[in-house]
C-alpha cells in the first residue's frame, strides 16, 4: 500500500476536483440567481413604471459588483451619498428597509469596511422581519459581506441561518453550503492547519441542522495540507485522513438527502487528490449506491461532458448527472466504471470522456420543466425590447409599440435611453412621438420619464446646457410629486425614472447633479436615488438605465 502520493499525481487530481468544485460554485451562486424579479401587474402606469425601471436595482442586490470611484474626492462623495441614503432608512417599513439596506451595505463595504460590517450585521438582524420565503436570501447577502470583512463573525452566524422555506422547491440548493465554502476557504488561507478544528466544529453544528458542508471542509483541508506536499507527504496524508475518516463515518450513519450525496462527492473528489485511492474507495462505493437510489422526480439535474475532440455526451437525470460529475474519480476504479457503464448504458460515452486526458469541459445544471401553455407576459416583452435596443433598434421600437397603453410609453422611453448611446437622433425621434401621443395635460410621472430620456439624448450630443435644463425640470417635477404625496400623507410613492436621470447626470456633470439629488424631500425615493448617484461615481459601472445587455463595438442594424 502506498504511503504517499507524488506531487504530479496530486496536482492532476486536484484539477479533477476543481471541475467538481467549479460546478459546485456555479450551482450555488445561481440560486443567488433566485433574485427577486418584478411581477408586473398592469394596474396603473405608476406601478408598471416602478417595477420595470426598478427591476435591475433589485437584480443588482444579489450580485457582487466592484465599485471604483475615479478619485479620492469621488470616494468621499460615494460614501457620503450612501450614508445619507442609510440615514433615511428609518422612514421605511422594516420589510422595505431590508431591501434598501442590502444595496447600501454591499456598496459601502468596499470603501468603508467598518460601516460595511456594521450594516451587514444590521441586515442580518433585520432579516427576521422578512417573509420566510425571502429570509435566507437576505441572510446570505449579509454573510457574503461579512465573509469578506469579518470571516470570524460570518462563521459565528453561519449556523444561525434560518431554515429554508418549507414551500421551496427540493432542487433549490441550500445556501449554507456555498457560504460555508467561502468562509472556510478564507479562514484556512489565513490560519492554515490551525483553522481545521474550528471548521470541523462548525461543520458539526451545521450538520445538526441538516447541512453538513462536506465539500467545503474537504477543500479547506486540502488547502491546509499544501505546505507539506513535496517535503512531508506522510504528514499531509495524516492531516487529510484526520478529517476524512470522521466525515465518512458521519455520512455512513447520519440521515442524508441528495444534497448530502453531492456534498460528500465534492469531499471525495477533493481529498482523492492526496489520499491513497484504496482509502477512499469504500466511501466512493457507498456514495454511488446512495446516488442510485435518488428520486429523479424530486431532484432534476442534467450534465454534459465534451471531450478533447469536441464530441459531447449528455445525461438528463440527477443520478446520471452526478455520477458523470464524479467520472474522473469513478474511472480510477475500473470495475465500478465497467459496472455502471453496463447497468446504465447512457453513461458509457460520458464515462469514457471523463478519463484522464479526454475531458475538455463539463456542465451541470438544474432543470425546471416549463409550465404548459405559459406565454410571455408584459414584463418579458418589455425586457426583449430593451435587449434588442443595442442590436436592432428598429425591431426594439416595433416591439415596444405593441405593448399595452400602460406600458407602451414606458418601454419606448426606455428604448430611447438605450438607443441614445449610439444614435441620439433616432432616440430624439422616439421621444418626440411619445410626447405627441401623450395625453394632455401630461401627468408628472410621465413628464419626469420623458425628461429623463431627453437628458440621455442631450448627454449623447454633449449638450451640457440642454442636460442642465433637463435636470432642473425633472427634479423640480419630482420634488412637486414628493411634496404633494407627503402633504396628502400617502405612505409610498415611486419615481423610478429618476434613477437613470441621476446616473446620466452624475456621469456627465456630477457637481451640477449632486445638489439636485441631495435636495429631494426625505423619502424612499431620495434614499434610492442617492444610491444611484453613488453608483454612477464608480468607473466600473455603466449608467443604470434598466436591463442593459453587453454593448458591442459594432453599429447595430438600422
Amino acid at each position: 500500500m502506498p504511503t504517499n502520493l507524488s506531487v504530479p499525481n496530486k496536482a492532476r487530481y486536484r484539477r479533477d476536483s476543481a471541475t467538481y468544485l467549479g460546478v459546485y460554485s456555479t450551482l450555488l451562486v445561481a440560486p443567488g440567481g433566485c433574485r427577486l424579479r418584478p411581477i408586473i401587474a398592469v394596474l396603473s402606469p405608476l406601478a408598471v413604471l416602478a417595477n420595470l425601471l426598478a427591476g435591475s436595482v433589485v437584480k443588482s442586490q444579489y450580485q457582487y459588483v466592484e465599485y471604483k470611484p475615479q478619485s479620492t474626492r469621488d470616494a468621499g462623495t460615494f460614501v457620503s451619498l450612501i450614508q445619507q441614503s442609510h440615514d433615511l432608512d428609518n422612514l421605511l417599513s422594516p420589510s422595505m428597509r431590508v431591501w434598501e439596506l442590502i444595496r447600501q451595505a454591499q456598496m459601502v463595504s468596499q470603501l468603508n469596511p467598518d460601516l460595511g460590517r456594521q450594516w451587514a450585521n444590521e441586515l442580518f438582524a433585520l432579516s427576521l422581519q422578512v417573509k420566510v420565503s425571502r429570509r435566507s436570501q437576505v441572510q446570505s447577502t449579509a454573510l457574503d459581506i461579512l465573509i469578506r470583512l469579518d470571516p470570524d463573525r460570518a462563521l459565528d452566524l453561519l449556523h444561525q441561518l434560518s431554515p429554508e422555506d418549507p414551500g421551496a422547491k427540493p432542487d433549490n440548493w441550500p445556501p449554507q453550503t456555498r457560504l460555508a465554502h467561502n468562509v472556510f476557504d478564507i479562514l484556512v488561507m489565513r490560519d492554515g492547519e490551525n483553522a481545521l478544528p474550528v471548521l470541523q466544529q462548525e461543520a458539526d453544528r451545521m450538520g445538526l441542522q441538516g447541512h453538513y458542508p462536506y465539500a467545503a471542509l474537504g477543500y479547506a483541508t486540502m488547502q491546509a495540507s499544501n505546505k507539506y506536499w513535496g517535503n512531508d507527504n506522510p504528514r499531509a496524508i495524516r492531516l487529510l485522513e484526520s478529517v476524512f475518516q470522521p466525515a465518512f463515518v458521519r455520512y455512513s450513519q447520519a440521515p442524508r438527502t441528495y444534497f448530502d450525496d453531492y456534498e460528500f462527492g465534492g469531499m471525495l473528489q477533493e481529498l482523492a487528490g492526496g489520499l491513497p485511492f484504496d482509502s477512499v474507495q469504500p466511501a466512493l462505493h457507498l456514495l454511488v449506491k446512495n446516488l442510485l437510489a435518488t428520486d429523479t422526480s424530486k431532484y432534476q439535474f442534467t450534465a454534459e461532458v465534451i471531450n478533447v475532440n469536441g464530441q459531447s455526451a449528455a445525461v438528463h437525470n440527477a443520478i446520471d448527472a452526478t455520477i458523470l460529475l464524479l467520472g474522473s474519480l469513478i474511472n480510477r476504479d475500473p470495475d465500478l466504471a465497467k459496472e455502471l457503464a453496463s447497468s446504465r448504458p447512457q453513461l458509457q460515452k460520458g464515462l469514457e470522456f471523463t478519463t484522464e486526458g479526454q475531458q475538455r469541459s463539463f456542465s451541470f445544471r438544474s432543470t425546471v420543466a416549463p409550465q404548459q401553455g405559459q406565454t410571455a407576459g408584459v414584463n418579458e416583452t418589455y425586457q426583449d425590447a430593451v435587449r434588442l435596443s443595442f442590436s436592432n433598434p428598429a425591431e426594439a421600437i416595433t416591439m415596444a409599440e405593441q405593448l399595452p397603453d400602460d406600458t407602451r410609453t414606458i418601454a419606448l422611453l426606455q428604448v430611447a435611453r438605450m438607443v441614445s448611446r449610439y444614435d441620439p437622433a433616432r432616440a430624439a425621434t422616439v421621444i418626440a412621438e411619445v410626447q405627441q401621443e401623450s395625453k394632455t395635460p401630461m401627468n408628472e410621472m410621465t413628464l419626469v420619464d420623458i425628461i429623463s430620456a431627453q437628458a440621455f439624448v442631450a448627454a449623447a450630443q454633449n449638450n451640457q446646457s440642454a442636460l442642465h435644463d433637463c435636470l432642473r425640470q425633472a427634479f423640480a417635477a419630482a420634488n412637486h410629486v414628493l411634496l404633494e404625496h407627503q402633504g396628502a400623507r400617502r405612505n409610498y410613492v415611486s419615481i423610478p425614472a429618476l434613477s437613470p436621470l441621476a446616473h446620466i447626470g452624475i456621469e456627465s456633470d456630477p457637481d451640477f447633479t449632486i445638489p439636485f439629488v441631495e435636495g429631494l424631500p426625505a423619502s424612499r425615493v431620495k434614499a434610492v436615488v442617492l444610491l444611484d448617484a453613488a453608483e454612477a461615481l464608480s468607473t466600473s459601472r455603466s449608467p443604470h438605465i434598466g436591463t442593459q445587455p453587453q454593448q458591442t463595438a459594432e453599429k447595430p442594424n438600422p
